[in-house]
């Protein structure tokens, strides 16, 4: 039994996986015989819905996001129990910004796992992205009481407490995640923030070369070089902020904080012209941003005077 069983993996190697699935449920429903199908059905849809879910889970790796979620909408339609058709249905509801009908989906799924504590973690950080502190922190809690050692569920912790003011209290919870992950880019760059935030710059830098080290120089991440540009710029290195967040802006669509950033860091460094240039993008993107206009102000303010100065000579 053994060597035939290891004889169909083999023949089914290198084939895809959906066409894998059907052949084995194939080979298991003919080597069962009928007396164990009587004992243990399975029902058409079910095994219709895996079909569709692997589908699913097939358009996902080919970045074909529709029609993944079609297939697990699909899937979860046929088969409402499938848990996980339900996470990945649900996060593909989040990504498109519908927030609510992914919240719903992802509690279901969660109560079909049994509570899985990765799940129950996925599902607070969903309820602190709708402002739900509370039922974020619930979420926490009910992940540590499965698993104390899980450091996502304390970096949500950490998260709620930062989202509260509560700053020490986020360091702490911080510390704790990386006590049990000492690698977590999420809980790093919190730290080094919250290190930013509290006139401790030196401090928010070594966390954040700590991280640096885990990427090669081409691939750091850009909300890294972001984080990296504002320590630099809070101790006064201008030109080497101003030189690490132009190199973010490269990286992806920059943010109008991003934008802004760099404009102030190239302003402070004295090049007035390619702030005005970061400026414009900025405001481009977002007219009110408030922090822009005033940067704009005052470049404005500082050519007037530059320019009443040459007319009196």
């Amino acid at each position: 039994m053994v060597r035939s069983t290891q004889k169909t993996f083999g023949i089914l190697h290198g084939i895809g996986r959906t066409t894998a699935v059907l052949v084995m449920t194939v080979c298991l429903f003919h080597g069962l015989g009928c007396a164990t199908l009587r004992r243990d059905p399975v029902s058409e849809d079910v095994i219709t819905a895996r079909q569709m879910s692997l589908r699913g889970f097939d358009s996902l790796e080919q970045s074909k996001l529709e029609d993944a979620e079609a297939w697990f909408a699909n899937a979860i339609e046929i088969n409402p129990v499938d848990d996980d058709a339900r996470v990945e249905y649900a996060e593909l509801l989040w990504r498109r910004d519908a927030r609510d009908e992914a919240i719903k989906h992802l509690e279901q799924a969660v109560e079909l796992s049994g509570g899985k504590a990765t799940l129950v973690v996925r599902l607070g950080e969903m309820y602190l992205a709708q402002g739900d502190a509370e039922r974020a922190w619930q979420q926490a809690e009910r992940a540590i009481q499965s698993n104390r050692q899980l450091p996502c569920a304390w970096a949500l912790r950490g998260d709620v407490r930062r989202h509260q003011g509560k700053l020490q209290e986020a360091l702490a919870e911080y510390h704790r995640s990386l006590s049990f992950e000492g690698h977590c880019p999420h809980v790093q760059l919190a730290l080094a923030s919250i290190y930013r935030e509290q006139n401790r710059p030196r401090r928010a830098l070594s966390t954040l070369d700590s991280l640096a080290e885990h990427y090669p120089p081409d691939e750091m991440p850009q909300d890294l070089l972001l984080e990296q540009g504002l320590a630099l710029k809070a101790l006064g290195r201008h030109e080497n902020a101003a030189s690490l967040l132009a190199q973010a802006t490269q990286l992806g669509e920059p943010s109008t904080e991003l934008l802004f950033h760099l404009a102030e860091a190239q302003l402070l460094s004295g090049d007035t012209t390619n702030a005005r240039l970061a400026l414009i993008a900025a405001l481009a993107q977002e007219p009110n941003h408030g922090p822009s206009n005033r940067l704009q102000g005052q470049i404005d303010e500082q050519q007037r005077r530059l320019t009443a100065a040459v007319e009196r000579y």
